[in-house]
């Protein structure tokens, strides 16, 4: 005689069909950063080529870019996999906590609102957008080795 009720089998592998393991959810969550770094520096080259002119903006992105990797994305990537670690198998899209999600959601929001009010051809809006999306994107780029590292290395025990 058990004390807690059992789940129905076929409840039960519901449940766990959408689960994932820990390195699962970290290699997700790699490559995530990696497409939506991809994207950003595709469209903001786009945007940017052929405007000799804005070399000193695309500079300052990709500065920018670096100092926003090394300063705050590393340690937002550390934190997902430290998180992901101690919580172990769960739910495939939980490689992120919700509030990153809602972040996520907010900066695709902003930067698609942001885009439909400078970008158009031959206008400076549109090389300004460019070096800010490289920006953005080489830092995910850079942090995102964090991923990769974590899902990849083997872990040191001390």
């Amino acid at each position: 005689m058990t004390d807690a009720p059992q789940a129905p089998a076929a409840e039960s592998r519901s449940r766990s069909a959408f689960r994932s393991g820990v390195q699962t959810q970290i290699v997700s969550a790699a490559a995530m950063w990696l497409i939506g770094a991809s994207i950003l520096i595709v469209r903001g080259l786009d945007y940017i080529q052929g405007r000799s002119w804005h070399a000193w903006a695309l500079a300052l992105g990709l500065s920018l870019g670096v100092l926003k990797s090394r300063y705050l994305l590393e340690r937002v990537a550390a934190k997902a996999v430290e998180r992901i670690r101690e919580r172990g198998p769960a739910f495939f899209l939980s490689f992120f906590s919700l509030r990153s999600w809602a972040l996520v959601a907010l900066m695709m929001g902003g930067g698609i609102w942001l885009r439909s009010l400078v970008v158009a051809d031959d206008q400076i809006g549109a090389g300004i957008m460019g070096a800010v999306y490289v920006g953005v994107g080489t830092a995910l780029l850079l942090a995102d080795r964090v991923f990769w590292h974590a899902a990849f290395r083997k872990p040191r025990h001390a």
